[in-house]
């Protein structure tokens, strides 16, 4: 019988096994979806403190980068969202960069990478606007909404925005306008946009580091070289006047005939307040102000010009403030429009090599068209650009006697349509803006009951306008973002300039300037009524208007002499009235209350009856014995304000 022995094991075999083993794991393991990462939940894990922006250094304190890493991590089991887009609310299209109208009503909607990833939190937005990151959290929910193609739906976080949450936010920016507008010679021909949402605009208010469009690297750390992309970069330059003393003129009217005679005819104090041209031709400028023609060459930096007795000082249409806080630097403020070079930086031209200098801006509008009345002049041009491919200054803006019909205008400069769209009192106009630096999602950690950034988003935008309401023809309702106007000349037709903004006329039935007016004359104007001045006091002596005041803090009276004309009582001259009360004098030695009969002098005006000042009538006088004295309607010595 043979036994046949039992083979153990073989380790070489063993070893194969194992190995074979690795190998079916790892091809499974490449199968399995990446489930991501995300910060290890941890009572004692500072989290980002969703009431005060996400730091410890006060309301203004700026949110953390919400970033995932170091040894603190797990796995997140659905993935990670990034945030990709922002729905235009106007046009239903997927953007990056999406300008919505500050006081904006309805639902924002924003789609990403696995938004599916958010169905188990409680998540909400947190939007960082501009170098000082002033932080605006509203909450969100996971709905679906239609895909970049109609046939197919994608799940976006949605926004309720009815109580509108931006409203308050300042417009501290500025909008530049980088659209391509050039021909195929470098020209740029084509019509300028006037749609402050129009997506070739930027609004320059953020850190260079949350500028999405500057291509930095460890070689290049700035926006300082002529040509150099940095559109959100902060920079502050204002339209200027001339300097009286230093100190520059702020522009608050068009350069159109405001007085109705004439733009030639125009006071020199009115023509201070137009607005300066956008480049330096010296006719140009001369023009503008309404001033003879004096000196040869392009106007200069610095240059004093002398108007009546007064000297100014030229120091460019543009005034830079704040440059030391700029994001950008002056290497790439300025850079020419060619078929080689796009539009970029601050200014096309410089009169030197500072900003004060710069010419030919990029803020929006680069350009404006007025609606003006037939027969208003202005100044404008054909073309809205200089042309590059001629040697002639093309754009200069020339004296137009006026349209032919109400319509709009030709090319005049953007600074026009600056001052005519804007609110003193918001202080914003067409132009203005904010944007977000960054826009985070948050979520609620539940054990340490603070907000944690799930993701962080600087390439997606959302650029803040002046407030807007339309009505269903698309005509601007809200008083305002309505055009300004100082008269009716700088509204167009069947418009209206009634309380510092243009009104149709079917809201405003009579224009002020077409209705016969009788009155508003100052003090001393020549008059023959009441109703000529003012004050409503024509003084009869003197054929003039006099002065009539009667406030808290000023009584200045028309005084009016008995037989001459009225309005009211207070116009009649004050004439002393006695009069008499029984008044208490104290108590005898028995203790009884005493009294007498006192008289006083009082200024009392005349009366004012059928519009004739007639003198007062003096009050009745008390029935008193002083040998048999009745107190009991005695009174305390009366005290008679000042009339």
């Amino acid at each position: 019988m043979i036994i046949k022995r039992r083979r153990g094991p073989n380790l070489h075999d063993f070893t194969l096994f194992l190995v074979l083993l690795g190998l079916v794991g790892l091809f499974s393991s490449s199968c399995v979806e990446n489930g991501g990462v995300r910060a290890k939940k941890s009572s004692t894990k500072d989290g980002v403190n969703g009431s005060n922006g996400g730091g410890s250094n006060g309301p203004g304190a700026g949110p953390g980068d919400g970033g995932l890493g170091g040894a603190d991590l797990e796995e997140f089991p659905n993935g990670i969202t990034e945030l990709r887009h922002i729905i235009d609310p106007f046009d239903g299209n997927y953007k990056t960069k999406v300008t919505i109208p500050k006081n904006f009503k309805g639902y924002l909607y924003l789609s990403g990478l696995n938004v599916t990833a958010l169905n188990e939190k409680v998540v909400k937005v947190r939007f960082n606007f501009g170098r000082e990151l002033e932080p605006i959290i509203i909450p969100a929910v996971i709905g679906r909404g239609t895909g970049i193609t109609p046939q197919t739906d994608i799940e976006v976080l949605i926004l309720d925005m009815n109580n509108q949450p931006f409203n308050n936010i300042r417009l501290l920016y500025d909008l530049f306008d980088y659209n391509d507008y050039r021909d195929t010679s470098g020209d740029e021909v084509k019509t300028p946009t006037l749609n402050p949402r129009n997506g070739g605009l930027f609004c320059r208010g953020l850190k260079l580091e949350d500028d999405p469009t500057f291509q930095g690297s460890s070689a290049n750390g700035f926006c300082d070289s002529a040509g150099e992309k940095c559109n959100y970069a902060y920079a502050k330059v204002v339209d200027s006047g001339l300097l009286e003393g230093g100190i520059a003129k702020l522009p608050t009217e068009p350069q159109i005939d405001i007085s109705g005679n004439g733009y030639a005819s125009e006071s020199l104090s009115t023509s201070l307040k137009k607005c300066l041209p956008d480049n330096n031709d010296r006719a140009n400028f001369f023009t503008s102000v309404n001033q003879t023609l004096t000196g040869a060459g392009s106007m200069s930096v610095g240059e004093n010009v002398i108007f009546g007795a007064t000297t100014f000082t030229y120091n460019g249409p543009f005034r830079p403030l704040a440059e030391s806080q700029w994001e950008i630097r002056t290497g790439a403020y300025f850079s020419e429009v060619s078929s080689s070079t796009p539009a970029t930086g601050l200014f096309q031209k410089t009169m030197d090599t500072t900003a004060n200098g710069g010419i030919n801006s990029f803020l929006f509008p680069r350009v404006f068209k007025m609606n003006l009345t037939a027969g208003v002049s202005h100044l404008s041009s054909i073309t809205p650009f200089d042309l590059v491919s001629t040697a002639s200054n093309d754009a200069v803006r020339g004296l137009d006697p006026g349209l032919v019909v109400s319509t709009s205008t030709s090319f005049m400069a953007g600074c026009n349509g600056r001052v005519t769209n804007f609110d003193e009192f918001t202080n914003e106009g067409i132009g203005s803006c904010n944007v977000s630096a960054t826009i985070e999602i948050l979520s609620r950690d539940i054990e340490s009951g603070r907000d944690v950034v799930l993701s962080t988003s600087k390439d997606v935008k959302i650029q803040l306008i002046r407030p807007s309401l339309t009505n269903f023809e698309g005509n601007e309702v809200l008083y305002s973002a309505m055009n300004a106007c100082s008269n009716s000349q700088a509204c167009g037709a069947n418009t209206c300039c009634f309380n510092q903004r243009c009104w149709g006329k079917d809201i405003v039935s009579q224009c002020l300037e077409d209705a016969n007016v009788i009155g508003n004359g100052g003090v001393g104007a020549v008059c023959s009524s009441d109703f000529q001045c003012s004050s409503l006091c024509c003084n009869q002596s003197t054929g003039t208007c006099a002065v009539h005041l009667n406030s808290a803090d000023q009584k200045v009276f028309c005084s009016k002499s008995p037989g001459q004309s009225c309005v009211a009582k207070e116009y009649c001259r004050q004439e002393n009235v006695p009069n008499c009360f029984i008044v208490k004098t104290g108590l005898d030695q028995q203790g009884t209350p005493t009294c007498a009969l006192r008289c006083y002098n009082v200024p009392t005006h005349g009366e004012c009856r059928n519009g004739i000042c007639i003198p007062p009538s003096p009050p009745g006088v008390p029935i008193f014995d002083p040998l048999n004295p009745d107190c009991t309607d005695a009174i305390d010595p009366p005290t008679f304000p000042d009339t």
